[in-house]
């Protein structure tokens, strides 16, 4: 994770305070600063394209909505999202051990899709869920102790498994759900979970503080 990286989710997370701070305190300047730092970041994925800041600011979007500080039928807000997120998933195949967050982001991205029942497109983000299940299941199955040392740090171990864990509380998949908690769970057994962390913890954390 770069400093870019680390300047994106900062502006995420100081857009999602400031609408807290609008509904707490009921102050519109901190609700049309909130807007602006949205519309800050959705200038920044516009211009860069980098497909986890598209995931991330999706996932805000569908976080806001949530909570009612925008209109819940976000289809049309995200279509694009949608589109470019799918587009990326086709393409995942060769390059997965270097992209692993990517992919992980865009199984946050297509949870929080299914969670929103105001989706019209609840067929098709359940089947993005559930691809996404078996595509990791398959490929922590190949991985050697080196390939895992390189996907994970443990706070996207961590991430991982409550990424699994919220899907398994929506009772879906169930079969899916069983067998990549299994293959995590060995992994961690086996003490091929390297103990250190990255940055990407924060922004996690922060997103669903706000969407719970």
């Amino acid at each position: 994770m770069n400093d870019t990286d680390c300047a994106f989710d900062d502006l995420l997370y100081r857009s999602l305070s400031l609408f807290r701070q609008f509904r707490l305190y009921d102050d519109p300047i901190e609700g049309e600063n909130a807007f602006k730092l949205l519309r800050e970041a959705e200038k920044i994925i516009n211009d860069t394209r980098d497909n986890i800041c598209i995931a991330k600011w999706g996932c805000t979007i569908e976080c806001l909505a949530h909570k009612f500080y925008i209109d819940g039928h976000t289809d049309g807000m995200l279509s694009d999202v949608d589109a470019f997120l799918i587009k990326e998933w086709k393409r995942k195949k060769k390059s997965f051990l270097e992209k692993y967050i990517v992919f992980l982001w865009l199984g946050e991205y297509f949870l929080l899709r299914v969670k929103n029942d105001r989706s019209r497109h609840q067929s098709r983000n359940k089947q993005m869920v559930s691809k996404i299940l078996s595509f990791l299941t398959d490929i922590l199955r190949k991985s050697d102790k080196q390939e895992i040392s390189n996907i994970f740090s443990l706070d996207v171990f961590d991430e991982t498994v409550n990424w699994v864990k919220e899907i398994c509380d929506m009772h879906l998949f169930e079969k899916q759900v069983v067998a990549l908690l299994e293959r995590l769970y060995a992994l961690q057994e086996e003490k091929m979970i390297p103990q250190r962390e990255s940055k990407e913890s924060s922004f996690w954390r922060q997103m669903w503080d706000f969407y719970y």
